[in-house]
């Protein structure tokens, strides 16, 4: 396993008890309750039908409440009491498996749940994708739809959107417009490799500036240097490097194998060389820039999203649950009622009366350490986290 993914492995495995110290964790995930008013938000990402309908099940056997967007922000202002045993489900990203197999199983059992878009990143395709209900019925086989986020079906489709928006299970919110990451100075962090042009990896690769236009990984050249980053939401501003500094290194990559340059194990050293000696020169934004930016990812994206869907986007979730000061500002100027994150610092979970624009969300794992028959501890659920994790690599 390379050294990078040791590493990172290192620091999940640490986060959890770190985050348990600090407190970042709601008292039911090491076997405490869950006193009413206390509606926990869980975050999904990608899917699959074993330990989705898991949770699922466990949800529905143990009689909990999923929310709306709606009720969820009436109870959050004062306004509705909320239900016994409530959670709203969120899912970033629009990811392909909302529709091939949270759909089916959350229709079937009359749940609800919030998805955030990424409407810069949203393919047409008029040919719906077939779903795990097809595949019970002998329609459609399990390997179609398991492999959906493995290829072009990475997301949700427009047309899937609109046939979700009528049914009724989901809602649709924002995850910006272009869920983007920008390069913060000239330090090389890395290249551009085939592997990073497609499906969700693309999300991670920086916006590339050319010819006054932005370039997502997929548009732009093999070899292509990518910079220290932040999110675009983050309160960086953002480095525009001079394009001549990628020139070489694309040229490389071209003249020796296009993406089978990437096959040779010193590809990495190789690109180093090129630009060996070479300073990168370029400019930083002006807040001024840096503010229009963060408005037109806030604001674009929900003109997107409700004319794709008839009715208003009004939840924000940030990309990588960052945001700086002028992203919460433009987010409640920009008519968002709402703002999602990932842990909130002494916010374990977001009560009534707390902070709309900071509203604290844990991860799918820990559904089934809510209170109720069946309950798992916490040992076992990180048991299955971390061999999922390593069954990856």
């Amino acid at each position: 396993m390379p050294i990078r993914r040791l590493v990172r492995h290192a620091r999940d495995a640490w986060e959890v008890p770190r985050d348990l110290v600090l407190g970042r964790y709601p008292a039911f995930v090491t076997g405490g309750g869950l006193p009413r008013g206390h509606v926990p938000v869980f975050v999904f990402h990608s899917l699959e039908p074993e330990g989705f309908g898991r949770k699922l099940r466990y949800l529905a056997d143990n009689h909990y409440v999923t929310l709306s967007g709606e009720e969820y922000f009436r109870i959050l202002m004062g306004s509705r009491t909320p239900p016994e045993r409530a959670v709203l489900l969120t899912f970033d990203d629009g990811r392909g498996s909302v529709w091939s197999v949270a759909h089916p199983l959350m229709r079937r059992l009359q749940m609800k749940g919030l998805v955030f878009l990424v409407p810069a990143r949203i393919p047409s395709r008029p040919a719906l994708g077939p779903a795990w209900d097809d595949v019970e019925q002998g329609q459609a086989s399990a390997e179609s739809v398991l492999a959906r986020e493995k290829g072009d079906g990475a997301f949700l489709s427009w047309e899937e959107i609109a046939a979700l928006a009528r049914g009724g299970v989901f809602e649709f919110h924002s995850h910006t417009l272009s869920h983007s990451r920008i390069h913060t100075g000239p330090q090389v962090a890395g290249f551009l490799t085939p592997a990073a042009q497609h499906g969700y990896d693309a999300m991670d690769v920086p916006l590339l500036h050319d010819g006054g236009r932005d370039l997502f990984a997929g548009d732009a050249p093999l070899g292509t240097p990518l910079l220290r980053s932040e999110p675009r939401t983050s309160e960086a501003l953002r480095f525009f490097e001079d394009p001549a500094v990628r020139r070489g290194c694309v040229e490389r990559v071209a003249d020796e194998g296009g993406p089978g340059f990437f096959s040779r194990k010193d590809w990495r050293r190789r690109l180093r060389r090129v630009l060996d000696g070479r300073p990168i020169t370029g400019r930083y934004e002006r807040p001024e820039e840096r503010e229009g930016a963060i408005r037109r990812e806030l604001a674009e994206a929900r003109v997107a999203i409700t004319e794709r869907t008839g009715r208003p986007a009004v939840h924000l979730c940030f990309p990588w649950h960052v945001s700086g000061p002028t992203a919460r500002r433009l987010a409640r100027e920009e008519g968002y009622v709402t703002s999602f994150c990932g842990k909130v610092p002494g916010v374990p979970i977001t009560l009534p009366g707390g902070d709309p624009h900071a509203i604290a969300r844990i991860g799918e794992d820990y559904v089934e350490l809510l209170p109720g028959h069946g309950r798992l501890d916490l040992a076992t659920v990180l048991r299955r986290k971390w061999a999922r994790r390593l069954e990856r690599t």
